[in-house]
Parts: structure tokens; sequence; C-alpha cells
């Protein structure tokens, strides 16, 4: 066999090797797809959902969930007669993992209401699950809105959210209005849309359609993730200092929080739109269901304080010091006023909290503590209020 023919017979078999190896993982992944957390698990509708009926601890604190995989008690038969009941959709800060289920947002301004005026009972039902974002929260809405039958439904917008929006709209089902039918968990695609890409000088960028196509392959994700392509290509996970390197701040498919930076970074504008789309969906859907409709907009620690969360910002890629752009308050405050549906901005009330009680997240984590939760509820429950969305139950 000459030289030529036993190259291309070489080739040819490494090549069949990787595509059996490629195959094989598919097969594996598909396989074991249904399987995530102690506390959550795949859903071929809605990405994710909390694990129903499943005690377990988070930070050391009891998480138990309902037969509806919510973080919360059990709401069965109907909403009974005399009570306001209010769905407080959001994501992790919502939900409320590492917190006492009485110390999570929606329980502590569940109890504020109770405690005050209100000639009726007045439910908050926790509706937040970790990593959810607006066009999730679309199909909590319209599967669970039956069910639960809420006379208020309240989105918790977080500084995640545009981003979320961006890496879930890739693998999801779109359709009249571009609303999600569903939003199937796919792993592989999703994990070659946030993979860095690898560090190259300017005259070899021709070859970054190429390197995004085989990002798509699971036998080079895990060579990404393995020690071996640590060494060779730098890690996975960005740091403020790598994010910096590879020109990423800002980036709206990698960076996280690129909403909140104080410049607007590739793809935020076009990712803006369509979170934006998916808040005019859920405050639709509400609508036609009869029930009222509010946002609410808070800060991450690096926008309360410049020592908020010192250790948990950096998973984020943030570096210390406070981050003072308000332009994504603002622009939910304008999708609000678009589309006629109150924003509560809590912001402000962040940080006089902040000045007024220390620490309102975790240091090595950057949700909020019950201190923090606590503020946030009542911020909460001082905007409900203040836009009259309590009147039929409060005085």
């Amino acid at each position: 066999m000459s030289i030529g023919r036993g190259f291309l017979f070489g080739s040819l078999l490494v090549v069949l090797a990787l595509a059996g190896a490629e195959s094989g993982m598919r097969f594996l992944a598909a396989r074991g797809r249904t399987e995530t957390t102690a506390t959550h698990m795949s859903d071929p509708v809605r990405h994710h959902r909390i694990r129903p009926n499943v005690t377990a601890r988070v930070r050391g604190v009891e998480f138990r969930t309902s037969s509806l995989g919510l973080h919360d008690r059990e709401y069965l038969g109907g909403k009974p007669a005399g009570v306001f009941r209010i769905l407080l959709l959001g994501d992790s800060m919502t939900e409320g993992g590492g917190l006492a289920l009485e110390a999570t947002v929606a329980k502590q301004a569940e109890a504020m209401l109770n405690a005050g005026e209100c000639r009726s009972r007045v439910e908050v039902v926790n509706g937040g699950v970790a990593s959810y974002s607006p066009i999730l929260q679309y199909l909590v809405l319209d599967a669970l809105g039956p069910t639960l039958e809420p006379d208020l439904v309240v989105v918790n917008f977080d500084m995640t959210d545009v981003h979320d929006d961006f890496i879930r709209t890739a693998v999801a089902r779109l359709g009249p209005g571009g609303l999600p039918v569903a939003v199937p968990s796919d792993r592989r695609l999703e994990t070659a849309l946030f993979l860095p890409p690898l560090a190259k000088p300017a005259f070899l960028r021709f070859l970054d359609p190429l390197e995004r196509g085989v990002s798509r392959l699971l036998i080079y994700q895990a060579l990404r993730r393995s020690s071996v392509g640590r060494r060779l290509f730098g890690p996975i996970r960005l740091t403020p200092e790598r994010l910096e390197q590879l020109g990423l701040v800002g980036d709206i498919r990698y960076d996280p929080m690129a909403i909140t930076r104080p410049v607007q970074g590739r793809g935020v504008s076009e990712a803006w739109r369509l979170t934006e789309r998916y808040l005019a969906g859920i405050h639709g859907l509400a609508r036609r269901r009869g029930m009222s409709f509010a946002a609410v907009v808070y800060p991450h620690p690096h926008q309360v304080a410049a020592d908020e969360s010192a250790v948990g910002r950096q998973r984020f890629a943030l570096r210390p010091g406070l981050f003072t752009s308000e332009a994504p308050f603002q622009a939910i405050e304008a999708v609000g006023r678009h589309e006629g549906f109150p924003v509560i901005n809590l912001l402000e009330h962040f940080r006089r909290g902040r000045a007024a009680d220390g620490p309102l997240f975790w240091e090595d984590d950057i949700h909020q503590n019950p201190r923090g939760a606590r503020v946030f509820a009542e911020g909460v429950v001082t905007g409900l209020r203040s836009h009259g969305l309590l009147k039929t139950a409060c005085k």
C-alpha cells in the first residue's frame, strides 16, 4: 500500500472512530436526559422543572416540594372561596433554595399581607424555578394557571433573564406570535452556544464558523471539559479576566450579566426583543384568563453595593465594585408602558435595605439571604399596594 493510500485509510479510520464515539455519546446522553439533580429534572415542554414530592437539603436547609412541583405547600382542589391568590413567577431568587419555606420571598410577602388590613385571605404561590426566564414562565402560566386560578400574576424579572431567553430560544419550538410551544432540554446544543471560543489571532477569525460547528459535537465538548482540554484551550468557566481576554464582556451569548454592563455588548438588543415578546405574551395570556399582571425588576448584588457577594459575583465574571447602570430597569419599565402593565422597580429599595440592614446576599453565592428575601418581599408588597393591584382584597 502506498504512503498516500495508507494516510487516507488511516484518516478514514480516525473519522469513523470519532463518528462512532460521537454517536455513542449522543445515544447515552439521550438515555440519561431525564436525570438532572435531586431537586430538579428535565422536562420535554418546560426544559426543566422542580421534582414533585421530594424532600432534600440545599445549603443545609430543607427543600420540600409539592405535587405540582413547587417549592411550596400543596394547592389542591381549586382556589378556595374568599381567597385572593397571587402567582409569583421567577427564577432561583424566587424559588428560594437554601431558604426555609417561610423565609422565601413568596411566603414572607404572604405573611406580610395577611398581617395587614386585607379583607380576604391572601395566598402567594411560589412559582419560582431555578434558571427560569420569561420564555419558560409563559409555559408555567399556561400549564398551572387553570389549576391554581390566580387573581394576580407577578413576574420577578432577573438580570440573567435576557441571556437565558436567548439560549432557550435556540432550542425552543415557537408557535403563533413567536411564543413558545415547548422548550425541550438539549444540553448539547445549549453547551455549544455558551462554550467559550478559542483564543486566536485576528487573522484566524475566518475559522470561527468551523469552530461553532465543531462546538456542537459532544466529543469536542467532553474534550473541552477534560483536564487536557482545560490545559490546551483554557477553562470553560469564564472569570472576569478570561472574559476580558476573549473580548466577550457584554456579549449576551457568553456573559449572563451582559445587560448590567455599562456598555451594551454584542447581541444584547436582539436578545432584549425576545424577552420583551415573552413578557408581552405572559401579560396577554394572563389577561385572556381574567388575571391581573405586573412585573417586578430587582437588582443583583453588584448593583446594590460594591462589596455585596464578593465571592459569589466572581462566578458570573463580575469584578468588585458597584455597577451603576440603570438601563435594564429602565428597559423593563419601558416594556410595561408599551404593553400596559405596571412595573415595580426595586433598585433603590434594595440599596436602602442594604444601608439599613447590612448584606442582603450570601457572601459566596449571589442569592439573597433571609434578610435579603425579606427586603425583596417588602418591596413587592409595597409595590403591589401602590399600583392598586390588591384593592379587591386589601384596604
